[in-house]
């Protein structure tokens, strides 16, 4: 709980910042990732899919919920602006919230199964950070990339598997990160319209 809201408030700081870390500040995938990466690592030696799924989904959600909770928190503190703006721009997220710990503590239970489904469970952090990462190259932030793509690395060595293909991750990641540089855009917009932004 206390790594979630001190990202969230790390967040909000350097979403404060202009530049890249306001970039960084404002973007999801490394801070989803970095709650990904708490949830491979409290599912670690569990073997039932269930039970560290769900403990992965309670892992999970309690980190994004106090995630937006601070992030958005801090922004009504520090913008001056009422709670109800905050938490209009915080509600939809929260929603997401909940379907995404769900799935996300399955996916890092998957990533402890051998073969093909614990690769291709390995690779979604790359790949749903692959648009935050070419965005940052696009604007000329190429540290930012690479400290996305280090982040999104870490459920790697997190899980503590010794078997994964690298190769396969790679592979994967590409695949899926190409299909989530078309479909990130689609789903912010949807998320923007309904905050209003």
């Amino acid at each position: 709980m206390l790594v979630g809201g001190v990202v969230g408030v790390t967040a909000q700081l350097f979403r404060q910042v202009d530049g890249p870390l306001q970039f960084l500040g404002g973007g999801i995938a490394p801070w989803v990732t970095i709650g990904f990466v708490l949830t491979v690592w409290s599912v670690r030696g569990h073997h039932s899919v269930r039970a560290s799924g769900l403990l992965g989904a309670e892992t999970m959600g309690v980190y994004l919920l106090v995630w937006l909770a601070s992030y958005h928190a801090l922004f009504v503190v520090r913008e001056s602006v009422e709670i109800s703006a905050g938490w209009r721009e915080a509600f939809p997220w929260v929603v997401l919230s909940g379907p995404l710990c769900l799935a996300l503590g399955f996916v890092a239970a998957l990533t402890q199964r051998k073969g093909i489904l614990g690769d291709v469970n390995m690779a979604l952090p790359m790949a749903w950070s692959l648009p935050e990462i070419v965005d940052s190259l696009q604007l000329g932030w190429p540290l930012v990339a690479i400290l996305i793509a280090v982040i999104a690395l870490m459920p790697i060595v997190v899980s503590g598997r010794r078997d994964a293909s690298l190769a396969r991750v790679a592979l994967i990641s590409a695949l899926l990160g190409g299909a989530a540089v078309v479909i990130v855009p689609i789903v912010f917009t949807a998320v923007r319209s309904l905050i209003g932004q």
